[in-house]
């Protein structure tokens, strides 16, 4: 079992550097492990590994070879034996469609192609995403809602009816966003039967609008949760695989922990909260940084650009800058390479002076080390809640909402933002949701604070949905 609920976004990018790394394409090769000891670290640090079908879909001249491709970069990363005992899942396309990346003949057509795809090809994937097609901007494919509530009961009407060993590896998307979207998708799922159809759940559009977010007083993903907990329990299912598109900062790892603990508590539900992005390669290939824990006991972003590399930054128990960029970072990357039977390296000035970029090996060695740190953290944050939940059984609000406040400081460089504070007085509400599966409140709160994010535009025709 994975030890993090992180799915790692556009897992081919990262087929591609370690392979090319074991090929020795890039130099600085030096045996460093074997594509067991790689495969068997991926399976155990992350609950699996994403590619989206739709993002080459755009401005093809012939599709005729497309299914074939997308399936042709499934095998060919299986035949690498880097990804042996992995979850492969397939995103959908929905969306390239949702933020007017494809045009409407596009669209169209990959409603089409994708579910082909998936019943030709699903012998490749562990997992694949319904396709869901919530409203964006610059969507093309939608004159009112009424043409969202039938595109999107379309397609999922289509996933119920795949062959069963296919559609229980679909992963069913309940949109929730705005009004219309709550009782668009809620009639979806409460009027076709949909949930038990399914054996794994989710929702989109966290990351939408986050000025939403601060003002909603909850976390934001319980909203999603509740409708489904609720179904989980009138079809007698005691447990409930819910993925998060997005939300893979920090700080939602905390929450993600305290909602499990809450809804096994109160009603013995074994909620599996999993999460994905492609962050990683922006933060260590782009940014240049790495979260690292100083000797004050906080997470830190480390800089580690050319110029930082030789500044002293972590500080240790005696408040004094102990130790220099460039050797912590050698010291965090040979650590994570001693834990798991890598090779150690040699940073060598991290830089290579003639590409001006990383040296391969540590390019390498650092992403592994970012993918490894949810791990980390989330099993830090395990132990957390399982420290303070005691606080929130027993009432005691001033003491929980403190040790939530230096949980998120500890997660924050030790830092305390307005919206870090917000959300922190806002959870001891969320987990009273979480025991009170109260939709009704639910929908309150969507229709107060989420209207703002409508997409009027798609009201020039008024349909009433709940005929």
């Amino acid at each position: 079992m994975a030890e993090s609920g992180y799915v790692l976004a556009g897992f081919e990018t990262l087929a591609t550097i370690v392979d090319n790394f074991f090929k020795g394409k890039r130099g600085r090769w030096n045996e460093n492990f074997t594509r067991e000891e790689i495969s068997a670290f991926l399976s155990s640090k992350c609950a699996g590994y994403l590619h989206s079908y739709g993002q080459n879909f755009s401005n093809k001249k012939k599709y005729d070879k497309y299914n074939w491709t997308e399936a042709n970069m499934y095998q060919r990363c299986k035949d690498m034996r880097i990804f042996d005992g992995c979850t492969m899942i397939a995103d959908s396309g929905g969306f390239q469609i949702s933020i007017g990346r494809l045009s409407r003949r596009e669209s169209d057509l990959l409603r089409v192609m994708y579910y082909d795809w998936i019943e030709e090809y699903h012998h490749l994937l562990d997992k694949a995403f319904i396709l869901d097609i919530p409203p964006g901007p610059g969507c093309e494919i939608f004159h009112n809602f009424y043409d969202v509530y039938k595109l999107n009961l379309e397609s999922y009407e289509r996933a119920r009816a795949l062959p069963d060993e296919i559609r229980k590896k679909i992963i069913y998307i309940h949109h929730f966003r705005t009004p219309q979207l709550w009782d668009i998708y809620t009639k979806i799922m409460r009027d076709n039967e949909m949930f038990p159809m399914f054996e794994y759940h989710g929702t989109g559009g966290i990351v939408a609008n986050m000025s939403s977010d601060m003002i909603i007083p909850c976390i934001i993903y319980v909203l999603p949760i509740i409708p489904l907990l609720n179904e989980a329990k009138k079809y007698g299912r005691n447990y409930l695989n819910f993925h998060v598109l997005g939300g893979a900062n920090f700080r939602d790892i905390f929450f993600y922990e305290l909602i499990q603990k809450a809804t096994w508590e109160y009603h013995k539900i074994k909620l599996n909260i999993t999460y994905d992005s492609s962050g990683i390669y922006k933060q260590v290939m782009h940014a240049r940084y790495m979260h690292i824990t100083d000797g004050l006991g906080n997470i830190k972003k480390m800089n580690i650009k050319s110029d930082n590399l030789a500044n002293r930054f972590f500080k240790d128990e005696l408040n004094e800058y102990s130790i220099t960029v460039e050797d912590m970072l050698q010291q965090v990357l040979n650590e994570t390479a001693v834990k798991h039977n890598f090779k150690p390296i040699s940073l060598d000035g991290v830089y290579c002076d003639i590409s001006n970029t990383f040296h391969e090996d540590v390019k390498v060695y650092s992403i592994l080390y970012t993918l490894g740190n949810f791990s980390n953290i989330q099993g830090i944050l395990k132990k957390a809640v399982a420290e303070i939940y005691p606080y929130y059984e027993a009432g005691d609000v001033e003491t929980f909402y403190k040790k939530c406040i230096k949980i998120t400081k500890f997660l924050n460089q030790g830092k305390l933002t307005k919206k870090q504070d917000q959300k922190a007085h806002s959870i001891y509400r969320s987990l009273d949701m979480i025991k009170n599966l109260d939709e009704d409140y639910c929908e309150f709160l969507v229709n107060k604070y989420l209207s703002k994010d409508e997409f009027v535009e798609l009201d020039d025709v008024k349909r009433e949905l709940k005929i």
